[in-house]
């Protein structure tokens, strides 16, 4: 057993590298209009592709906790793969609701599953405390090949505006061949219930302890000002008049900055609680959208990147802290609970934020996004103190 679980932890690097190794992000909302969705558009798009997360997120984890996490990460790069294949393929706003729904279901496979096979591969070895360091190392490898894949893609993207796109689907098709070499962790811990039966114990005790309570209320502020951030760097980039042929280049910068965080500032604050680290940041993430504001220019570019700090120590710290909390049989389901919250209100948000686009421009939205994100901040710490506070009174929270 042990041999296929330190395969599992070698075959883990690899197939999160190749299933993050989708080198659109620089023209991806250039590429959108290229098809003729307009900002609005674009978000709704988003939107969708969140609504199926909402959807399918529960279910999926199930199956992952019920049947199969190998099974479920090997469904998860296809489902993306067809569902990206699609941009390339069709036409109309339609079609890439279909490819958007398919895309999301395909990232609900992986959600939670692919952290569990993590974590249990290492429980089984003896080396659970690893956790946050191979997950930090696994994003660092992730955010440096999207540095370097960046600036490949805006210079494809000039010959083609399709190349980048159908390298990625490459990528997909190579993580679902790589996630059938995976051993199921033996000794899992597996539900006797019922599917809705598992799903109520779940709910059940996701609401029940505080902490993961809390986690939910942070993922869902998160889901909202972490993933938009991605989408407003092209209007920010059009009010300063950034040339796209610079774009991969910005984008290669900001996947070292959040590399860098990953690998390195996720063990500078390895021994301070992860709520804390958490709810820092939150506040950071504010200033990600209101410092750039103060003076628009190329310069406040380095301002943005504090959103990459975020986005680079935000996955390990988050997930440690979150599969702490729960049992092997619950592992799965309820990550993908913290993560359909996200997923929920981004779906929310999304298409609003993009008619803010479309009706009042950059500044505007990212001066409402700042705000909005200083206030879910203080919110979340107070709530963090009141429970604090309840567990120094003696009231039973774990």
């Amino acid at each position: 057993m042990h041999q296929g679980m330190e395969r599992n932890v070698r075959l883990y690097y690899r197939f999160r590298f190749a299933q993050n190794m989708l080198i659109i992000g620089p023209v991806l909302v250039p590429y959108m209009l290229f098809k003729g969705l307009s900002y609005a558009e674009i978000l709704t798009l988003q939107s969708l592709s969140a609504v199926a997360v909402v959807l399918f997120e529960v279910p999926t984890g199930v199956v992952a906790d019920r049947l199969s996490r190998k099974l479920s990460l090997v469904l998860s790069s296809i489902l993306m793969g067809v569902g990206l294949a699609m941009y390339i393929v069709f036409e109309g706003f339609l079609l890439f609701a279909m490819a958007e729904l398919l895309f999301g279901l395909g990232m609900t496979f992986s959600s939670g599953a692919d952290s569990a096979m993590l974590y249990e591969s290492l429980e089984r070895l003896g080396r659970k405390s690893e956790y946050s360091t191979i997950e930090a190392k696994v994003m660092a490898n992730i955010y440096v090949g999207q540095a370097v894949g960046s600036i490949a893609s805006s210079l494809l993207y000039t010959v083609c505006p399709y190349i980048p796109l159908w390298i990625s689907v490459g990528m997909l098709l190579l993580s679902s061949l790589i996630s059938g070499m995976f051993t199921e962790p033996e000794g899992k811990a597996k539900s006797n219930r019922s599917y809705f039966a598992h799903v109520i114990k779940c709910f059940g005790n996701t609401f029940s302890v505080p902490r993961i309570r809390w986690a939910i209320y942070y993922a869902a502020l998160m889901g909202v000002m972490l993933r938009a951030s991605f989408w407003l760097y092209e209007p920010y980039f059009r009010v300063i008049r950034l040339d796209i042929a610079l774009f991969g280049i910005v984008f290669a910068f900001f996947n070292l900055v959040s590399a860098f965080s990953s690998r390195y500032l996720v063990k500078v604050v390895k021994d301070q609680r992860p709520r804390k680290v958490l709810t820092g940041l939150g506040f950071m993430m504010a200033g990600a959208y209101l410092l750039p504001l103060l003076s628009l220019g190329y310069w406040a570019i380095a301002l943005l990147a504090l959103g990459q700090v975020v986005r680079g120590m935000y996955m390990p710290v988050m997930r440690f802290y979150i599969n702490n909390q729960i049992e092997d049989e619950f592992r799965a389901t309820v990550l993908s609970i913290v993560s359909l919250s996200a997923s929920l209100s981004f779906a929310v948000f999304s298409p609003l934020i993009g008619l803010g686009l479309d009706r009042g421009g950059a500044v505007p939205v990212y001066f409402t996004m700042g705000i909005a994100t200083v206030a879910g901040s203080v919110l979340l710490w107070q709530i963090r103190r009141f429970q604090k506070y309840k567990r120094l009174r003696g009231y039973p929270v774990r």
